[in-house]
């Protein structure tokens, strides 16, 4: 839904806040619509080629992995710090994964073979794309691990955490169904478990409607993962190369 002119100050995307004045307003201004999608909203499937790219301001948005027979499980997520549409950035320009909006999402989209261009001008945004990519590669072998080794009470706990942090909401609509899916986990394992939490006063739940009761136990009760994935997301956005607007760069070349 496009919502009228856009202004520099109004642009809280991470990636597109490290753009330089003078490229951000002559090539991606003009070109860039904004967008509210709700949750449920699927921005792109696995296997469809990449016409525009997303870049959220705010919720979160899901990276799914998608079995044959349609199974799905989140292999990492992102929010205001990234974008939808990394592939076009390594020359395949196809999704590898379902994006799926789990918390409202604002943002911006705009036609790839733009942000290639900016991409491939090899300015400040190149360097802050391959520190995301890093980021989102950070995250993805941290969620393998978590999925093979973790139980999933701590898995769900991490995955609720997240959730109450970037919907900023501790009221949550999710079925047990739709909890399995994530987790890549038995609907029946997804039920003993709340039920569990809930006898623990963590949370409380029926009929697809989830309440984080207390979120600094949720905290303290999910998997390392939690920390080591937020503290990568933390030291990409504190990254002082990147500050907002600036011209610097983050690579050197070699001498």
């Amino acid at each position: 839904m496009h919502e009228g002119a856009i202004s520099t100050p109004a642009i809280r995307n991470r990636l597109l806040s490290v753009v330089p004045p003078e490229e951000l307003d002559i090539l991606l201004l003009p070109k860039l619509e904004q967008v509210s999608l709700p949750v449920g909203t699927v921005i792109a499937h696995a296997g469809d080629s990449l016409r525009h790219c997303f870049f959220p301001e705010n919720g979160m948005i899901s990276l799914l992995s998608v079995t044959e027979n349609g199974n799905t499980c989140e292999a990492g997520y992102t929010g205001f710090e990234g974008i939808i549409g990394m592939p076009v950035f390594f020359g395949k320009n196809e999704m590898p994964y379902q994006a799926l909006v789990q918390a409202p999402s604002d943002g911006f989209r705009i036609e790839a073979d733009v942000v290639l261009s900016l991409f491939r001008r090899n300015g400040v945004f190149h360097d802050a794309v391959l520190r995301f990519a890093y980021v989102i590669v950070r995250q993805m072998t941290q969620t393998c691990v978590c999925n093979h080794f973790h139980p999933i009470r701590s898995r769900l706990c991490r995955w609720l955490s997240v959730m109450c942090e970037r919907s900023g909401n501790r009221r949550l609509s999710v079925t047990q169904e739709f909890l399995s899916r994530m987790l890549g986990v038995q609907r029946t394992s997804i039920g003993m478990i709340t039920h569990a939490m809930q006898a623990d006063g963590m949370i409380r739940y029926s009929r697809g409607r989830l309440e984080v009761i207390d979120l600094e136990k949720l905290n303290a009760s999910a998997c390392e993962c939690l920390t080591i994935i937020r503290n990568e997301y933390r030291d990409f956005l504190d990254d002082k190369n990147f500050s907002a607007m600036s011209t610097s760069r983050q690579t050197q070349a070699s001498v």
